[in-house]
């Protein structure tokens, strides 16, 4: 196991930076936007608790493992709930301990969904399995809407047909890649915590830093990492938004939202239709659609990549009085007073936002 480092992202050198950003080019199982010192920096500048371990051996840097450490030692992922990718930044083959890398970064424990393992060290914390669903366009958009009517799956082309009503009835479709619109901003914050808030999810715009955190990512506009908010027109109306994570090849859908007015035309899937059709224009090769099983990303996805959800913990009073919230939790949920878990959300919200 590598020794461990901890250190603030003000702390972090220019060698630091070259070698993250030369792990991440050369490791592909690090491709993701995600794994990019951009979005750490981002959230290191809105929130105060990010940490940076770096890992070393015989005194040379050879990886980082960026982190959140809440109350009482609780750590989770730069970004929390808003990360779909995390894990240890390390050359392939070096061997990591999931337990000593807890104790030497003085955390309690360390809670994940969004894993990427490639050394197996999380393998005994683990719960979950899953695939995060892609479309992999890297033959082309020809190739990949051939696959999908081979696969059984009609979604694309029944799309276009959905699309060309939506022209007609509504008005010309406008897909504009990386949009500026504030009007299509809003709406698609409208939209989703619309949709969040009616599905008894949190509100994840509600909480000031994941505003700040978005305008923040925003302002890149690199090649190697930007933010791109692509936008739907049909005639006047706003149809459908994403707003995105890009690395090179690699655009993750982070933010997803459509016109509830036009759900008959599926605006939302008539955008990633769209964006699909025009990926090798643009430069993608890959449209990661997020971890899930909404049936847009089951009939979408051609590809997939492994992540993984679990909790890796050392006894601790913070440990106690967490899984002793999770019991009651738990209780209350399965007992008559299962109305009243209502009144835990705001309580859970905090802990998963803040």
């Amino acid at each position: 196991m590598a020794d461990v480092r901890l250190k603030k992202i003000s702390e972090l050198s220019d060698a630091d930076w070259s070698l993250w950003i030369n792990l991440q080019q050369r490791e592909s199982v690090y491709e993701s936007p995600y794994f990019r010192p951009e979005f750490t920096r981002a959230v290191a500048a809105v929130r105060s608790d990010v940490e940076v371990a770096v890992l070393t051996e015989q005194g040379q840097t050879i990886g980082y493992f960026p982190f959140q450490r809440g109350k009482f030692n609780l750590g989770k992922p730069v970004g929390g709930k808003l990360s779909d990718y995390h894990g240890a930044i390390l050359p392939a083959g070096t061997p990591f301990d999931a337990r000593a890398f807890l104790s030497a970064a003085g955390l309690a424990t360390w809670d994940f969904d969004h894993l990427v393992d490639p050394t197996g060290a999380f393998a005994p914390f683990t719960t979950t399995r899953e695939d995060s669903p892609q479309m992999d366009l890297s033959k082309g958009f020809a190739a990949y809407s051939r696959h999908r009517r081979e696969a059984k799956s009609d979604a694309v082309h029944r799309q276009g047909q959905k699309n060309r009503k939506l022209a007609r009835e509504v008005g010309p479709l406008n897909f504009n890649y990386d949009s500026d619109d504030v009007e299509a901003y809003d709406l698609m914050r409208r939209w989703k915590s619309e949709q969040l808030i009616r599905t008894g999810l949190s509100d994840f715009f509600a909480f000031p830093w994941t505003l700040a955190l978005v305008a923040k990512l925003r302002e890149h506009r690199t090649a190697d990492f930007s933010a791109p908010l692509t936008v739907l027109r049909a005639g006047n109306q706003i149809a459908a938004v994403t707003l995105s994570l890009r690395c090179r090849g690699v655009l993750h859908s982070w933010f997803t939202s459509y016109n509830p007015e036009l759900s008959a035309y599926s605006p939302g899937l008539a955008l990633f239709v769209l964006l699909a059709e025009q990926a090798e224009q643009l430069g993608i090769r890959t449209i990661d659609l997020g971890r899930g099983i909404e049936r847009y990303k089951t009939s979408l996805a051609n590809a997939g990549a492994p992540v993984c959800e679990g909790s890796l913990s050392t006894p601790s009073l913070a440990t106690l009085l967490r899984t002793t919230w999770r019991h009651t939790r738990d209780f209350v949920t399965r007992s008559p007073l299962a109305g009243s878990t209502k009144l835990l959300k705001p309580l859970r919200a905090w802990l998963a936002y803040h």
